[in-house]
């Protein structure tokens, strides 16, 4: 599914790499020191389902992800992301489309 992240405007790498035993996965030597320089926009990650690549729905802000294995955690709840996950839930909305007023279609 995908999720929005904050990134770290030090490494660009995701928030959550600078937390707990996350460094520990990247050489980077920012993810690894814990300390991070969160940008404060959310950044889409899409998904795609395989085999097809069809866009993946959006989990929806503060949702816990992966829960019951070893990397879950929970999706960011600031006011920005629900902000930008309200905005991407209303584009990806097919009654959301633009209409294209006066225009006949002849």
């Amino acid at each position: 599914m995908s999720v929005l992240v904050h990134l770290c405007r030090t490494c660009d790498h995701q928030v959550a790499w600078h937390e707990g035993g996350n460094g520990g996965y990247t050489p980077c030597r920012c993810c690894r020191s814990g300390t991070t320089d969160p940008d404060p926009v959310p950044t889409l990650l899409p998904t795609r389902t395989s085999p097809h690549g069809i866009p993946e729905p959006l989990w929806e802000p503060g949702t816990q992800r992966n829960a019951g294995t070893l990397h879950a955690s929970r999706a960011c709840a600031c006011n920005a992301c629900h902000e930008a996950a309200e905005r991407i839930t209303r584009r990806e909305h097919p009654s959301a489309a633009p209409r294209l007023v006066g225009l006949s279609g002849r």
